[in-house]
């Protein structure tokens, strides 16, 4: 199902088999070998949410298979254009 105009946006880093990965509103946007890795994904997507102007909440499922709901990262830091 797909939203015109959604509201919040759900970020998911999930450990899943022998990687981390990560999901917009539980559509899979890339898997990582490195939760850092995973981290600076969820980062960009918490920036687009940001731009958006919607706001975002984060799950994470570590490796134990633990879940924990979380506020969005903060965004990394905008490059300068050029």
């Amino acid at each position: 199902m797909t939203v015109d105009q959604p509201t919040v946006m759900q970020i998911l880093v999930a450990w899943r088999h022998n990687k981390w990965v990560v999901a917009r509103n539980a559509v899979e946007v890339g898997a990582y070998a490195y939760r850092v890795h995973a981290i600076e994904m969820a980062q960009r997507l918490s920036a687009e949410a940001r731009k958006l102007g919607i706001a975002c909440y984060m799950l994470v499922r570590d490796k134990g298979g633990q879940w924990q709901e979380r506020s969005c990262p903060r965004p990394l830091p905008e490059e300068p254009s050029g």
